[in-house]
């Protein structure tokens, strides 16, 4: 195997050799042996050559290092140095070629107006998700696997949202995305949503956005309506019983009265579980309340 891949590399670079002499043989002869070219078109024939061949040594470093990239490391830190590699080899390819057509490049430079060009660019959009993508993945605020609710002031209530009924969570996350992060690239931050749809927000977006880190677990609140016959005191204790015995119980429980009716009172429990699907153990709580009360009211 490491001999077919050093047999790979050397193919390449032999290409790549022999195409740039393949150039040079063929200006050389429509500019001197045949002077097909007129000589003041001679520069602009040169800065199409240096942009070619600069051009094929650019991608041939870009493919062999993504390889290895690749390889020794995960897309998301793979990716921004390739960008890096790639701003940097167009770069040169733009000074050279500027270079041939008498442009004074030094001056240009000293005088920031590559800088301010590039400064100007990365300010859009495209470049703005790919810079975006470079800080997170520096600043790493979290990571493939952690579940996130992202705070997104520009798409907030954009999407479709399932609303709570008056008895189901109190908590309404209209202005963002909830979800597992499963990949970063150097454009978009990729969640599986809690509905199982995939969403790709820009990283342009996500730098700007407040992000809510979810981990070891979720507080789970339960609503329940009892009539007033049925005393708190009489069925406090059971319940919360009920409650720390459930799977994936995380030793934090808490139960209020919130409001009352004529007839009845309206009971608020929350205990915290070590899973992240509290609609899942918020049924399993109301189906435990609906044992324990309905047998009663009659």
């Amino acid at each position: 195997m490491a001999g077919e891949r050093k047999g790979n590399v050397a193919g390449a670079i032999a290409g790549m050799i022999a195409i740039m002499i393949s150039l040079f043989v063929f200006v050389y002869i429509i500019t001197f042996v045949f002077p097909i070219i007129p000589p003041n078109f001679s520069s602009y024939v040169n800065a199409i050559f240096v942009a070619i061949i600069i051009y094929i040594i650019l991608k041939v470093v870009l493919g062999v290092l993504s390889k290895y990239m690749y390889k020794y490391m995960s897309p998301a830190r793979a990716h921004p140095i390739l960008f890096i590699v790639s701003i940097l080899g167009y770069f040169i390819l733009g000074v050279a070629v500027m270079a041939q057509l008498g442009i004074d490049v030094s001056s240009l430079i000293l005088g920031g107006s590559i800088v301010s060009v590039i400064i100007g660019l990365a300010s859009q959009s495209v470049l703005a998700n790919q810079f975006g993508g470079i800080l997170l993945t520096i600043v790493r605020p979290f990571k493939i696997g952690d579940h996130v609710f992202i705070n997104t002031w520009q798409y907030g209530g954009a999407f479709p949202t399932l609303f709570p009924k008056f008895f189901s969570t109190d908590r309404i996350e209209a202005t963002g995305y909830g979800g597992e992060v499963i990949a970063l690239t150097i454009n978009y931050t990729t969640l599986r949503l809690n509905s199982g749809d995939i969403v790709r927000i820009p990283n342009a977006i996500v730098i700007q956005s407040a992000i809510i880190l979810r981990k070891n677990g979720v507080i789970v609140q339960a609503r329940y309506e009892i009539p007033k016959y049925i005393t708190y005191a009489s069925i406090a204790k059971e319940i919360e019983n009920i409650v720390i015995s459930l799977k994936d119980y995380d030793n934090q429980f808490s139960m209020y009265v919130d409001e009352t009716t004529m007839n009845t009172y309206i009971l608020i429990l929350k205990a915290r579980f070590s899973t992240m699907d509290p609609d899942k153990k918020r049924g399993e709580i109301m189906l435990a309340l609906m044992d324990l009360i309905e047998p009663m009211k009659s």
